[in-house]
């Protein structure tokens, strides 16, 4: 199925069309909770050494695939991780660079916002900085993603349930060795937010927590402590006790920070990461099927592809060290997977996650 790139037609629209062509079944019901996996940078190329390097390809098992344009505001433009997480976080094109705000620096809401809201519990998780521009722009307003420390005043007062990740020298006063003014880190402590230093801490569960594992990015998948899998189970524990459900977005950026440097070990480290958090998020599907599943990636770094040898043998080679235009594919399982499958815009989902939402 194309979905229009222009006038969207609504997800709830193709939802009860598909629910008709089934026979009134209504088995795209709306989903509960949405679980948003980002993994940045990974194209086709990405998947394709996924699945000839690592041990297994973990999105083989979605239910549904569909490939999706990353194009900024400008069509003739590649994009960035900015305007590309705008569009999925608010299903609003914007420019290369640009974090929550459309083409004319106008405030959009994203997705968690609409989420908030609605009374639902909500969470930003990555393994670099949680001010880097993908996790930005499900939380933050700002001109260039290159103003961390605005990013991170704005994060600080967003009231989001769950923060993990990097990043912690944006929070802390220059005094404590950090960028701020004031410790945003004791700002938040006053306002009933909990930090932690890492995952066995104790929580209280009716508060909100940040956990910031590391100054600037997290290491390598490898190296990280926490791992990816162990911060987004710990989120997950937290957020699923509300009861209007929740919305996560999960980040792995080693996809696109590795594939830039053209390390291929690296990278393949980075799809490993991925592959058990999918494992992990997909099978705490299975046991709350009320909850969607969701693999995107807001561009592709790197232009990944395997040629052939001489003698036949596979030969891994980067075509650019930047980003390209290619469609990068997406996967869903769960409640109102399937209007995903076939070919849409990166505004179709956020528009579509938008809706689903606001429909509780």
């Amino acid at each position: 199925m194309l979905k229009p790139f222009g006038n969207r037609w609504s997800a709830l629209t193709i939802i009860l069309l598909l629910t008709i062509s089934c026979g009134g079944s209504g088995g795209e019901a709306i989903p509960k909770s949405i679980i948003l996996i980002i993994a940045d940078g990974m194209g086709i190329g990405q998947h394709t050494m996924s699945y000839y390097y690592n041990d297994r390809y973990a999105p083989a098992a979605f239910d549904h695939v569909g490939l999706m344009a990353t194009h900024p505001a400008d069509r003739t433009k590649v994009t960035d991780s900015a305007a590309g997480g705008t569009a999925i976080a608010t299903g609003v094109k914007t420019n290369r660079t640009v974090v929550g705000l459309d083409e004319n620096n106008q405030p959009v809401k994203s997705v968690l916002e609409f989420a908030m809201s609605q009374g639902m519990a909500t969470g930003l998780i990555t393994t670099t900085a949680i001010t880097d521009a993908t996790p930005a722009a499900f939380a933050a307003h700002v001109p260039s993603r290159y103003d961390p420390n605005e990013i991170a005043r704005q994060l600080a007062g967003a009231g989001i349930t769950v923060l993990f990740g990097g990043g912690r020298q944006y929070f802390l006063s220059q005094d404590d060795g950090g960028e701020q003014e004031v410790n945003l880190l004791v700002t938040m402590v006053a306002r009933d937010v909990q930090i932690i230093n890492n995952l066995d801490d104790p929580i209280d569960a009716g508060l909100p927590v940040v956990g910031l594992f590391a100054m600037g990015d997290m290491p390598d998948a490898p190296q990280r402590t926490p791992s990816l899998t162990e911060m987004a189970l710990k989120a997950v524990d937290i957020l699923d006790d509300d009861p209007d459900g929740f919305f996560l977005m999960v980040e792995e950026e080693g996809t696109d920070e590795r594939s830039h440097a053209n390390e291929f070990d690296a990278t393949v480290a980075a799809l490993a990461s991925l592959n058990d958090l999918i494992d992990a998020m997909l099978a705490y599907q299975k046991d709350h099927p009320s909850v969607l599943v969701m693999l995107v990636a807001d561009h592709e770094t790197g232009g990944w592809m395997i040629r052939e040898k001489e003698d036949g043998l596979r030969d891994p080679y980067w075509g650019t060290r930047g980003h390209t235009g290619n469609l990068v594919p997406i996967f869903a399982t769960g409640p109102g997977g399937a209007v995903f499958d076939g070919v849409v815009d990166n505004t179709f989902i956020g528009q579509t996650l938008i809706d689903y939402v606001t429909a509780q």
